[in-house]
């Protein structure tokens, strides 16, 4: 007699379709375990990164990342500031403007032929005074006019003597002094020795050689005469002064900003 295995009874077909079905579920239980088993041993592996990277850097990574976004922020804000300085363009403006100066007088040809013919007189008088009596008593001739003549050489010394010792101290002669006029160096701020006397040895030898010299200050900018242009001098009126219009151009830079056309001086 054999005996009876309940694995051998036939099953019905309901019965093998849910065995199927069981089977299955179990199936996609293990599954869903194994999947889980995954994930949790991933989160735990991100959570122990994170952990040892705030114990290397000492701060936790919210806050790494907090630092990371503002300068980033900080990066934008810098290339924004360079993009705007690129849009702002300068712009050079000449402006003319109208300068009044005031400055002395230069003296005419009139006023200083007056002062001229002033000095030689004084000139005269001293010579005459204190050359012409020792000629006299030494019965010495005055007559002559020759330059190599004594009288003449000694009279020549007194006259550029006169001239050299009043405008190297004083910056202007008797007959100046009388007419008000001053002699004044463009170059310094008190006549200098080597100035002095290119204008009243040199210059005023050549003046005396060749008379129609003295006409130049007649007719040149600033009433120069020939001393005057050798020794970088001009003779002005004291205490009178002219005023004179100056044109004066100026630069101006005008940043434009290319996005707004905004102009800004």
């Amino acid at each position: 007699m054999t005996g009876y295995n309940p694995e051998n009874e036939r099953k019905t077909p309901a019965q093998e379709t849910n065995d199927n079905i069981s089977a299955n579920e179990q199936e996609q239980n293990d599954s869903i375990y194994d999947n889980d088993h995954v994930e949790t041993s991933s989160n735990e592996e991100n959570m122990g990164a994170a952990e040892r990277e705030i114990n290397e850097s000492g701060q936790p990574l919210a806050e790494k990342t907090a630092e990371e976004s503002v300068a980033a922020i900080n990066n934008n804000e810098f290339l924004s500031e360079g993009k705007k300085e690129e849009a702002i363009e300068t712009k050079t403006v000449r402006e003319t403007e109208i300068v009044e100066e005031y400055e002395e007088k230069t003296a005419g040809f009139w006023i200083r032929f007056l002062a001229f013919i002033t000095d030689g007189l004084i000139v005269s008088a001293i010579v005459s005074i204190l050359v012409k009596p020792i000629f006299y008593f030494l019965d010495l001739d005055m007559s002559t006019s020759d330059w190599f003549a004594p009288f003449t050489i000694i009279s020549g010394i007194f006259y550029y003597g006169y001239f050299i010792i009043m405008t190297k101290f004083w910056q202007q002669t008797v007959g100046k002094m009388i007419f008000g006029l001053k002699v004044k160096s463009l170059k310094e701020e008190k006549l200098s020795w080597s100035t002095v006397l290119f204008r009243e040895l040199v210059a005023r030898f050549i003046n005396n050689t060749v008379w129609l010299s003295y006409l130049a200050v007649a007719f040149t900018p600033k009433n120069r005469g020939i001393q005057d242009y050798i020794a970088d001098t001009i003779v002005v009126q004291e205490n009178v002064y002219v005023k004179n219009e100056k044109t004066v151009i100026r630069e101006k830079i005008i940043e434009i900003d290319g996005h707004s056309n905004h102009q800004t001086a």
